[in-house]
């Protein structure tokens, strides 16, 4: 017991001084998720870093795409090159291609603002829809640091290029608008962005999904597996090629480090749908046969939906 209600007074410490800096591709977050939230939760000290280190992105907007070539004399050209840094990417095929990191577009996520009950509902106001993530969807239940359901707020970009990675002062700002509404609109300027939040979810036979809830919606680039229909709502299973990149950290901010070839080249697994104005997306993982565990899921998911 005692053990206990220290993990929640250093807990309650934490969600006070609950902004984060983190930044990194949405596949990144999807893979150590289960990693650090578990240990979070079987640690007997919790460490007060994780919340500043935890790794947050929304579904289906991890896409890669291909920027505009550029065109210089020679002269720039050469001094361009002893610049500007090589990264490797994949290809509507899967192919790894080798990319200057001015060419490469990639949508941008960046996130670690924890919601709790003394910021929600001024993070909905901002946020423009209510954040409809029960503690129970069927026989999953939601991750919990302690007795806070671990809940995550941060925003997608498009338009910032791979190089602008090592701009700390461009990825405080992202941060920052997070929250503050006049960083937000000054950001939409340059950039089209957008806020969401993401939780995960798990039952106890190891199924583990995250859940994504944004105000947008977009044709998503990625491949259509099937669709099915739920209570009249149309849901979209999505297959994407994902590279295993290594990650790097600067600044406090964790990403993919891109300037190395993935290590390894898989299919993952997303599912989304529309609601009452609200993007939802799950992330399902690399195991195609979770697809259909999914699907219940998302009809367990629905049905608490439409009775609010």
């Amino acid at each position: 017991m005692k053990d206990k209600d220290y993990f929640d007074n250093v807990l309650k410490s934490v969600i006070d001084d609950s902004v984060s800096d983190i930044e990194t591709s949405r596949d990144i977050f999807n893979e150590a998720w289960n990693k650090k939230a578990k240990e979070m939760n079987k640690r007997k000290y919790f460490n007060m870093q994780f919340m500043k280190r935890a790794a947050l992105v929304p579904a289906c907007c991890a896409v890669i795409t291909l920027g505009g070539v550029f065109t210089f004399s020679p002269g720039a050209r050469a001094a361009a090159q002893d610049v500007l840094k090589s990264i490797f990417v994949l290809d509507k095929s899967g192919d790894i291609v080798e990319q200057s990191e001015d060419e490469v577009d990639p949508k941008y996520n960046i996130g670690g603002i924890l919601i709790t009950d003394k910021n929600n509902n001024e993070t909905e106001q901002k946020f423009g829809f209510t954040f409809n993530l029960p503690e129970k969807i069927g026989n999953y239940s939601i991750e919990k640091a302690g007795k806070q359901p671990f809940t995550l707020a941060g925003i997608t970009a498009n338009g910032v290029k791979y190089k602008d990675d090592e701009n700390l002062n461009l990825k405080e700002k992202f941060m920052k608008a997070i929250e503050d509404d006049e960083t937000f609109k000054e950001l939409n300027k340059d950039y089209k962005i957008e806020r969401f939040i993401s939780s995960g979810y798990e039952d106890n036979q190891e199924h583990h999904f995250i859940v994504y809830l944004s105000k947008y919606s977009e044709d998503s680039k990625l491949d259509l597996v099937k669709e099915v229909n739920v209570d009249n709502i149309k849901c979209r299973v999505l297959e994407k090629t994902h590279g295993e990149y290594a990650t790097k950290e600067s600044g406090g901010f964790r990403s993919h480090d891109m300037t190395k070839k993935p290590s390894s080249i898989d299919k993952v697994y997303y599912m989304e749908w529309n609601y009452d104005g609200v993007s939802y997306s799950i992330y399902i993982g690399k195991n195609s046969s979770d697809i259909d565990v999914a699907i219940q899921f998302a009809e367990d998911y629905i049905k608490i939906l439409k009775q609010k």
